[in-house]
């Protein structure tokens, strides 16, 4: 009798392991992009062609429980060096989303961009420069952090990040972010505002904290899309100012035409001429759908730095790229 209890209670166990097993679904995805560019530089080490890739594969578990809880699983490995970017755990409930671990904090959740149009929104200010190059988010890590979503609420959604950079109180480095979005429908379109705002503290005692904001609005009209943002980014010693705008139009046929302005300027990087330290950028771009999940973009970049006040050893540049990009996705 004894003997066949526990056949009976291993079947049972069993059986659930399996049920439980067939409940997680899960999901591999992947990226893989090709790409050329050709550089026009004042600065030699700049100036030329070269080659490019950037490959990623995301595998995601997810799992239902019975009291309705969505737990997801998530790790997002460069695919080149071979290390995981992301790894994190999501809890999804009536309550919105807690998610904990390696993964991008609320500002990239709702940050707002120029370059969200358009496919390749590479930067070309030198190395060494700090000022901000697109009018959008900026101040995100992968780091370790707590973050909250709330669920949708008509039009609203909002969340909040915390980032603990360890237990080093005299060189402490936690950062807080949060952000908020609110979708609208009017006659013809539709229209996404935008803000989000964080705060570094400084691994210095005593030191300015790193304050980063970015708002906007993206307006869909049909066939087309326009973005207009702003951007800013204060740390003590930094003062800049950010703003940009793109335009998309959806061709029909899997192709589409983009561009995209930036300008930024640093009045913190005043040079004894009164120049402070600047970045402009003009941006044209033609993608095309070669198959479904191919793509195919060639993107031109007109740009021009000054470094102002901003002591560089490569100092201003003013040129232009062409890239040729091919993106494969699984």
């Amino acid at each position: 009798m004894r003997k066949l209890l526990l056949t009976s209670t291993a079947l049972v166990a069993a059986s659930s392991m399996i049920n439980y097993t067939y409940a997680v679904d899960v999901s591999v995805t992947g990226g893989f992009e090709w790409g050329y560019t050709d550089q026009n530089s004042e600065i030699a080490a700049s100036n030329g062609d070269s080659f490019r890739v950037d490959n990623e594969v995301v595998i995601t578990f997810s799992n239902k429980t019975d009291t309705g809880l969505t737990i997801t699983g998530r790790y997002d490995v460069d695919g080149d060096a071979a290390v995981v970017d992301e790894s994190s755990l999501s809890i999804s409930g009536g309550f919105g989303t807690i998610r904990l671990g390696l993964d991008d904090g609320a500002e990239d959740a709702f940050g707002i961009g120029e370059g969200d149009l358009v496919g390749e929104e590479e930067a070309f200010a030198v190395g060494s420069a700090s000022i901000l190059t697109q009018a959008s988010e900026s101040g995100n890590t992968d780091d370790n952090k707590v973050s909250y979503f709330t669920p949708a609420m008509g039009g609203l959604t909002a969340g909040v990040s915390y980032t603990d950079s360890g237990a080093n109180e005299g060189a402490s480095t936690d950062r807080t972010s949060m952000g908020a979005a609110y979708s609208m429908a009017f006659a013809g379109g539709t229209a996404v505002v935008e803000y989000n705002q964080g705060s570094t503290e400084s691994a210095t005692a005593g030191g300015n904290s790193t304050d980063h904001v970015n708002y906007g609005v993206t307006l869909t009209m049909g066939a087309i899309q326009g973005i207009v943002s702003t951007a800013t980014r204060e740390d003590g010693t930094s003062d800049e100012e950010a703003t940009g705008f793109a335009l998309k139009y959806d061709m029909g046929g899997g192709m589409y035409v983009a561009g995209m302005v930036t300008n930024a300027d640093d009045d913190g990087q005043v040079a004894a001429s009164g120049a402070s330290e600047e970045y402009k950028a003009s941006v044209g771009e033609v993608g095309y759908t070669v198959a479904p999940g191919l793509t195919a973009k060639v993107t031109y970049i007109d740009y021009d730095y000054d470094q102002g006040g901003n002591a560089l050893p490569a100092g201003n540049d003013n040129g232009s790229a062409t890239k040729l990009t091919l993106t494969a996705a699984f």
